[in-house]
Protein backbone atom coordinates (compact mmCIF):
# COMPACT_ATOMS: atom_id res chain seq x y z
CA UNK A 1 0.00 0.00 0.00
CA UNK A 2 1.39 3.41 -0.80
CA UNK A 3 1.99 5.64 1.76
CA UNK A 4 -0.19 8.51 1.06
CA UNK A 5 -3.11 6.26 1.25
CA UNK A 6 -2.38 4.76 4.61
CA UNK A 7 -2.01 7.83 6.66
CA UNK A 8 -5.98 9.05 5.64
CA UNK A 9 -7.26 5.33 6.03
CA UNK A 10 -5.80 5.15 8.95
CA UNK A 11 -7.16 8.74 10.12
CA UNK A 12 -11.07 7.70 8.86
CA UNK A 13 -10.72 4.60 10.85
CA UNK A 14 -9.51 6.04 13.91
CA UNK A 15 -12.59 8.98 13.52
CA UNK A 16 -15.15 5.91 12.60
CA UNK A 17 -13.88 4.01 16.09
CA UNK A 18 -14.28 7.03 18.35
CA UNK A 19 -17.79 7.65 16.46
CA UNK A 20 -18.64 4.25 17.43
CA UNK A 21 -17.64 4.68 21.01
CA UNK A 22 -19.31 8.09 21.44
CA UNK A 23 -22.40 6.57 19.81
CA UNK A 24 -22.30 3.34 22.34
CA UNK A 25 -21.38 4.94 25.33
CA UNK A 26 -24.14 7.49 24.83
CA UNK A 27 -26.62 4.63 24.33
CA UNK A 28 -25.13 2.70 27.69
CA UNK A 29 -25.27 6.18 29.53
CA UNK A 30 -28.72 6.28 28.71
CA UNK A 31 -30.22 3.04 29.41
CA UNK A 32 -28.32 3.22 33.00
CA UNK A 33 -30.09 6.61 33.50
CA UNK A 34 -33.12 5.13 32.92
CA UNK A 35 -32.65 1.77 35.25
CA UNK A 36 -31.22 3.19 37.98
CA UNK A 37 -31.86 4.19 40.77
CA UNK A 38 -34.71 2.45 41.70
CA UNK A 39 -36.92 1.49 44.42
CA UNK A 40 -37.31 -2.45 44.98
CA UNK A 41 -39.05 -4.64 47.97
CA UNK A 42 -40.45 -7.85 48.20
CA UNK A 43 -42.89 -9.41 50.92
CA UNK A 44 -41.32 -11.72 53.13
CA UNK A 45 -43.72 -14.32 52.62
CA UNK A 46 -42.38 -13.82 48.67
CA UNK A 47 -45.86 -13.23 47.40
CA UNK A 48 -45.74 -9.69 46.55
CA UNK A 49 -42.96 -7.50 44.69
CA UNK A 50 -42.75 -4.02 44.73
CA UNK A 51 -40.75 -1.23 42.08
CA UNK A 52 -40.47 2.19 41.59
CA UNK A 53 -38.87 2.89 38.18
CA UNK A 54 -38.29 6.03 36.18
CA UNK A 55 -40.42 7.02 33.15
CA UNK A 56 -39.03 7.28 30.31
CA UNK A 57 -40.57 10.15 29.13
CA UNK A 58 -39.98 11.50 32.34
CA UNK A 59 -36.65 10.61 33.79
CA UNK A 60 -37.45 12.36 37.54
CA UNK A 61 -40.51 10.91 37.77
CA UNK A 62 -41.15 7.36 39.19
CA UNK A 63 -43.96 4.84 38.79
CA UNK A 64 -44.53 2.04 40.96
CA UNK A 65 -45.72 -1.43 40.10
CA UNK A 66 -47.09 -4.18 42.32
CA UNK A 67 -46.53 -7.88 41.12
CA UNK A 68 -47.68 -11.18 41.70
CA UNK A 69 -45.06 -13.21 42.55
CA UNK A 70 -46.46 -15.99 43.83
CA UNK A 71 -47.91 -19.29 43.32
CA UNK A 72 -49.19 -19.10 39.78
CA UNK A 73 -51.49 -22.01 40.32
CA UNK A 74 -54.20 -19.96 42.70
CA UNK A 75 -53.99 -16.91 40.64
CA UNK A 76 -57.33 -17.14 39.31
CA UNK A 77 -58.45 -17.05 42.91
CA UNK A 78 -56.08 -14.66 44.20
CA UNK A 79 -57.52 -11.00 44.79
CA UNK A 80 -55.78 -7.66 45.76
CA UNK A 81 -58.06 -6.17 48.56
CA UNK A 82 -56.19 -3.36 49.41
CA UNK A 83 -53.58 -1.35 48.69
CA UNK A 84 -51.84 1.26 50.96
CA UNK A 85 -48.13 3.17 50.31
CA UNK A 86 -46.78 5.08 52.97
CA UNK A 87 -43.72 7.60 52.75
CA UNK A 88 -42.23 7.44 56.33
CA UNK A 89 -45.53 7.73 58.39
CA UNK A 90 -47.31 9.64 55.67
CA UNK A 91 -49.83 7.94 53.56
CA UNK A 92 -49.16 8.69 49.52
CA UNK A 93 -52.00 6.19 48.25
CA UNK A 94 -54.94 4.05 49.89
CA UNK A 95 -56.68 1.88 48.20
CA UNK A 96 -59.55 -0.67 48.88
CA UNK A 97 -60.29 -1.25 45.33
CA UNK A 98 -60.63 -5.42 44.98
CA UNK A 99 -58.79 -6.30 41.91
CA UNK A 100 -58.69 -9.92 40.31
CA UNK A 101 -54.84 -10.84 40.38
CA UNK A 102 -55.54 -13.40 36.72
CA UNK A 103 -55.96 -9.88 35.00
CA UNK A 104 -52.59 -8.51 35.75
CA UNK A 105 -50.14 -11.77 35.82
CA UNK A 106 -49.21 -11.70 32.11
CA UNK A 107 -50.31 -14.25 29.37
CA UNK A 108 -53.34 -13.09 27.21
CA UNK A 109 -56.99 -12.82 27.52
CA UNK A 110 -59.68 -14.87 25.74
CA UNK A 111 -59.36 -12.64 22.76
CA UNK A 112 -55.98 -12.39 22.29
CA UNK A 113 -54.77 -9.17 23.66
CA UNK A 114 -52.08 -8.92 26.18
CA UNK A 115 -52.47 -8.71 29.93
CA UNK A 116 -50.37 -6.54 32.23
CA UNK A 117 -48.25 -8.09 33.91
CA UNK A 118 -48.40 -5.90 37.21
CA UNK A 119 -50.58 -3.37 39.20
CA UNK A 120 -49.57 -0.09 38.21
CA UNK A 121 -49.88 2.90 41.11
CA UNK A 122 -48.35 6.53 41.98
CA UNK A 123 -47.62 7.59 38.27
CA UNK A 124 -45.65 10.35 37.89
CA UNK A 125 -44.04 10.71 41.41
CA UNK A 126 -41.40 13.05 41.52
CA UNK A 127 -38.21 11.53 42.72
CA UNK A 128 -37.47 13.91 45.46
CA UNK A 129 -40.71 12.10 46.83
CA UNK A 130 -38.75 9.02 47.41
CA UNK A 131 -35.12 9.66 48.05
CA UNK A 132 -34.18 9.67 51.63
CA UNK A 133 -37.85 8.01 52.96
CA UNK A 134 -38.67 4.61 53.91
CA UNK A 135 -41.12 3.48 51.41
CA UNK A 136 -43.58 0.48 52.71
CA UNK A 137 -46.33 -0.76 50.76
CA UNK A 138 -49.00 -2.68 52.51
CA UNK A 139 -50.97 -5.53 50.70
CA UNK A 140 -54.18 -7.12 51.69
CA UNK A 141 -55.84 -10.08 49.49
CA UNK A 142 -57.34 -13.19 49.55
CA UNK A 143 -57.15 -16.54 47.72
CA UNK A 144 -60.09 -18.28 47.62
CA UNK A 145 -61.82 -17.40 51.41
CA UNK A 146 -58.32 -17.21 52.79
CA UNK A 147 -57.39 -13.35 54.13
CA UNK A 148 -53.97 -12.45 54.37
CA UNK A 149 -51.30 -9.04 54.48
CA UNK A 150 -48.23 -8.88 53.43
CA UNK A 151 -46.00 -5.60 53.49
CA UNK A 152 -43.22 -4.78 51.74
CA UNK A 153 -40.29 -2.10 52.79
CA UNK A 154 -38.46 -0.56 49.54
CA UNK A 155 -34.92 -0.40 48.99
CA UNK A 156 -33.18 2.06 46.67
CA UNK A 157 -31.23 0.22 44.20
CA UNK A 158 -28.23 1.58 42.39
CA UNK A 159 -25.95 0.16 39.61
CA UNK A 160 -23.61 -0.89 41.93
CA UNK A 161 -25.22 -1.06 45.30
CA UNK A 162 -28.27 -1.14 47.20
CA UNK A 163 -29.16 1.43 49.50
CA UNK A 164 -31.17 0.07 52.47
CA UNK A 165 -33.53 2.63 53.62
Amino acid sequence: MSSHYKYPLIFTAFLLIAFCLIFFSYHLIHHVRLEYPNWQGESKDQNWEAVFTKNEDAPNEYSGKLYWIGDTIEIDNTYLESLIVKKDDEVLLSSDTEIPMHDYAGGTFSDGSAKEKSVSFLERLDEHELEGHDITIEVKWKQGNHYSASQLTLNEKTLFDEKQQ
